[in-house]
């Protein structure tokens, strides 16, 4: 069951902001454009639906999207604590990412 599905959107967008603000802080460029790319997804219309097997690819993105800032993050963290905390995410990151592959493969098989 979803609930807000727009506040939903609004999150991953804001969140792939965030990290487009840090790859052009770092200059990163091919990870800036992919951020565009991803970005460029959530033009669709709004009253356009996508599949459960598109959406479970988008948060298969979104989660790697993310991994890739707070490895990015670990590399420029400053302190053994501030590390710590963005590998902490990444391992939390990282079980969300199995569990959406399993998904994906069990949808494909539908």
């Amino acid at each position: 069951m979803k609930t807000k599905p727009d506040c939903d959107i609004s999150l991953q967008i804001d969140d792939y902001l965030d990290l487009l603000h840090f790859a052009i802080q770092i200059q990163d460029h091919e990870w800036r454009q992919s951020l565009i790319q991803q970005l460029k997804i959530f033009q669709t219309a709004p009253e356009q639906q996508h599949t459960p097997e598109e959406e479970l690819w988008m948060r298969f993105d979104y989660i790697n999207s993310k991994l890739t800032g707070l490895c990015h993050q670990i590399h420029a963290a400053h302190s053994v604590d501030e590390r710590k905390k963005f590998e902490e995410r990444v391992g939390v990151l990282q079980l969300q990412r199995v569990e959406v592959a399993r998904k994906i493969k069990w949808a494909s098989r539908r």
